[in-house]
């Protein structure tokens, strides 16, 4: 009868441990994976993103990973954290007053203490100190540069330009030979406006933005970078204000003109397109002074998570991920931008130039990171700046731009 009892008892414990596992595993299965969105204004990333995203979450099964890029994205940002909808994973850039302020304000997650920071070059890194804390991480480093139709200097035995005067005189040879010299995106503000951002760096120090004040009317330098600028247009293509970002991208692939002025995020763009000649980048002779003159760029994918979001340990997991030696290779040599994770490659023979700048320290930072308004005033130096291209009103043009930068320093004040 013991032995009977015995058995039952067994019997039971058995069947109820079976089916108790058998629930913990259908539970398991049945669990709703972390749903993160990741909110980015770089088409340029985009499927590259989508395929690290696709292999994180196969190594992360519980996570998924919802990239949304959208034009304008940092404006859309900015939105967004105003009516309290923040994306948990976001582009973020060091330096600049909508970083600064979010990270005061609350809005980023402290991620100073994360063991993957360790593995991003502290000297591009530490851009995002903020009272002694970190609340993005850098990835990428963008660079700016002239593409240039090897082909086409060939065959008219061009060389490579070291100054503003030899610039010039490359375009007029290459006009009389009825090439197009210098292609313009001029139907985008966003993009067109990289071109003349090149100039003010190379000729207004960082300092400057933190006067009390602007008088850019007066100002020979401001009077200078009007001028080039205004000299420039008058070697880009017909119809240039019809041309946006993408149509440029494809004349250039297509070899309808020999120069082009943009950052190294369009090699991608550019490749999508197939050109059939050699081209490469150099760095852009804003001066007479080679000794002087500086490629333009900074953090280009820089990161950070939202401090309200609901899972704070997938999205340190993710950027982890991003960090690791072998996944930022992928990335650029994707995309072109010059990587700030230690011991990655510049495989991309096009860099070459502008890194050896880049590694000589003969760079300087965006100048509209230091700018009182931030994004706004961005949006602003776009506008006035197409205005500009178009009626090549000089007086106007700085008028505009010292009334809106003295609005943007009170408004600061206040």
């Amino acid at each position: 009868m013991k032995s009977l009892f015995r058995f039952i008892f067994l019997l039971t414990v058995f069947l109820m441990t079976a089916c108790g596992g058998h629930q913990v595993k259908k539970i398991t299965a049945n669990k709703e994976p972390v749903q993160l969105e990741f909110l980015s204004p770089k088409f340029e990333t985009e499927s590259i993103f989508n395929e690290l995203i696709h292999e994180f979450e196969l190594q992360h099964p519980t996570v998924k990973i919802h990239q949304v890029v959208v034009p304008e994205g940092m404006t859309v940002l900015k939105t967004r954290i105003a009516r309290g909808d923040i994306p948990d994973i976001f582009i973020t850039y060091p330096i600049e007053q909508d970083y600064l302020i979010r990270a005061e304000k609350g809005y980023l997650l402290d991620l100073t203490h994360e063991d993957f920071i360790q593995n991003i070059d502290p000297n591009v890194q530490n851009r995002y100190l903020v009272n002694g804390k970190m609340y993005g991480i850098a990835l990428t480093q963008n660079a700016v540069g002239v593409l240039y139709n090897k082909d086409q200097f060939r065959e008219l035995h061009l060389s490579i330009p070291k100054t503003w005067d030899e610039f010039i005189a490359v375009m007029e040879k290459l006009k009389t030979a009825g090439k197009t010299p210098l292609l313009m995106p001029n139907k985008d503000a966003s993009k067109t406006s990289v071109f003349n951002l090149n100039l003010v760096a190379n000729q207004i120090n960082n300092q400057y933005w933190s006067q009390d004040s602007f008088s850019l009317l007066k100002d020979p330098r401001w009077r200078e970078i009007s001028e080039k600028t205004v000299k420039s247009l008058s070697f880009v293509q017909p119809n240039s204000f019809q041309d946006d970002y993408f149509a440029v991208n494809r004349k250039f692939a297509n070899g309808e003109g020999a120069m082009y002025v943009m950052g190294t995020w369009v090699l991608p763009e550019i490749e999508k397109n197939k050109p059939r000649f050699q081209y490469g980048i150099f760095p852009f002779p804003a001066t007479n002074q080679p000794n002087q003159n500086k490629v333009l760029g900074g953090v280009d994918i820089g990161l950070a998570i939202s401090s309200d979001t609901k899972h704070p340990k997938e999205a340190k997991e993710f950027l982890a991920f991003l960090t690791k030696k072998d996944i930022a290779q992928r990335l650029s040599d994707y995309e072109g931008s010059i990587s700030t994770v230690k011991g990655v490659k510049v495989n991309k023979e096009q860099l070459r130039l502008l890194n050896e700048e880049i590694t000589q320290g003969k760079s300087v930072n965006w100048p509209n990171h230091y700018w009182s308004g931030g994004t706004a005033a961005e949006s602003d130096f776009r506008k006035y700046s197409s205005q500009f291209y178009y009626d090549k009103n000089i007086d106007s043009y700085l008028i505009n731009l010292e009334n809106m930068f003295n609005h943007y320093k009170d408004s600061n004040r206040r």
